[in-house]
């Protein structure tokens, strides 16, 4: 968590808060004790790796790094219970001397659990769902204190709401997850011309256990990744640790692609050709890695996000169509389209609930404006139906929302019931779920 000079700000320095106070509790007692006498709003921001000001707050920030590590497995559920707070890149060597791993993962593994499992974060696959939808039960800590537990059988509507839910309902303190057996995939990374891409681009998804593209507008290719189960060798798997400094580690090329996005702003007709080197730089070689290590890629350069999940059927379209876009006004941008597809899933608010969808993010360094980008990114994606990723950015409103998600409603009513005074919201999700 970064606090400096009473100040809080995620990950990329876009949002930044100053709150009453910051504690935090060892357990789940002082949590409570916390929770209950807090001066609101109280949110609890992880590493700050949301890109929408879910966690500003000038009341009370809660830093849950006590809440981490290895709690639990049942074998004949296939699930695994972790602290809330322990990061991504520390769940695979846990539960790897285990024989198991997570069904599926992003390709960023700076997060903790809490935190995607509250956005609805997720990774690629037809028909692979999101980390929300993996949730096989939380314990939840409610402004008054009290701690329920939520799962299928009990506390359905919690459970059914609160897998992604932003912090709004309470603070998640524990959470179990659904997973199998350990397993390899082998990578492969291959430039396609656009044209091509796009006449195969079904075809490629569903043959493939993961793939996503990364298209740099301005680039007349797409830097394709696919992961497929293999049996092949593979090194022995890195510790936590190792995992841990493999993210924050700056190479050279990172420091080249810090370098031009620097310089981009100031020399906008070195767009194209930066472009096209990004994306003859970007596939690596096959290889073959257990799960939790070859699907999050270390990603050092900071940077502002908007996402939206349309339906599969617009998602071709829609990436198209940003292209132009981009190159008809002439958009100045250092980064790639990522294009990624996700499963139908029954959470509430998750931007998938019952419609299989593609999702596409759109980025800018973090020291660029990103309105003329973004706002005209955004135009398309409610052309196309898009439901927003909770984390990234947006400009949605409640009267939005609830027209883009059927329990919208439900979702409000079970948060009036469970938090009556708000203590969990901040103007920003006041606005939205009040």
């Amino acid at each position: 968590m970064k606090i400096v000079g009473g100040k809080w700000s995620n990950w990329s320095g876009g949002v930044v808060c100053k709150p009453r106070q910051v504690v935090a509790p060892r357990d789940e007692v002082e949590l409570a004790a916390e929770v209950r006498k807090a001066a609101g709003p109280v949110r609890v921001p992880g590493t700050g790796h949301s890109f929408t000001p879910l966690n500003a707050t000038a009341g009370t920030i809660i830093d849950l790094a006590a809440f981490d590590g290895l709690k639990g497995f049942d074998p004949d559920k296939q699930a695994v219970t972790f602290g809330a707070a322990t990061p991504l890149w520390e769940i695979g060597a846990l539960i790897h001397p285990m024989g198991v791993g997570l069904k599926n993962m992003g390709d960023i593994d700076r997060q903790t659990l809490g935190g995607v499992v509250g956005t609805g974060t997720h990774g690629t696959g037809p028909s692979l769902k999101s980390f929300s939808a993996e949730v096989a039960g939380f314990r939840l800590l409610l402004a008054n204190g009290d701690i329920i537990h939520c799962s299928a059988d009990e506390n359905e509507d919690v459970f059914a709401g609160g897998r992604t839910s932003f912090g709004a309902l309470g603070v998640m303190t524990e959470i179990s997850m659904y997973v199998r057996p350990a397993y390899k995939l082998v990578e492969n990374n291959f430039l396609l011309p656009l044209d091509e891409l796009f006449e195969r681009l079904s075809e490629l998804v569903q043959k493939t256990r993961h793939f996503e593209f990364f298209c740099f507008p301005y680039s007349d290719v797409a830097v394709c990744k696919s992961l497929d189960e293999s049996h092949g060798d593979a090194p022995e798997p890195r510790t936590a640790e190792d995992m841990r400094k493999r993210g924050e580690r700056v190479g050279g090329e990172s420091r080249t692609f810090i370098w031009i996005n620097e310089l981009l702003p100031y020399v906008p007709f070195v767009l194209k050709p930066a472009h096209r080197l990004f994306s003859q730089l970007m596939p690596g070689t096959g290889r073959v890695r257990w799960s939790h290590e070859i699907f999050p890629s270390p990603r050092p350069v900071r940077f502002n996000e908007m996402e939206y999940a349309v339906p599969v059927e617009k998602g071709p379209d829609t990436v198209r169509e940003i292209i132009k876009m981009v190159r008809s006004r002439r958009i100045n941008t250092g980064f790639p389209l990522e294009y990624r597809t996700v499963a139908a899933d029954d959470v509430w608010m998750s931007p998938f609930y019952e419609r299989p969808s593609a999702t596409i993010a759109v980025h800018q360094y973090h020291k660029v404006d990103t309105a003329k980008l973004f706002d005209a990114c955004e135009a398309i994606f409610r052309n196309a139906d898009g439901r927003p990723h909770w984390g990234k950015r947006h400009t949605r409103t409640a009267t939005e929302l609830a027209h883009l998600y059927p329990r919208y409603q439900a979702f409000r009513e079970l948060r009036r019931r469970l938090d009556p005074i708000g203590k969990f919201l901040n103007p920003y999700l006041r606005s939205l779920f009040e």
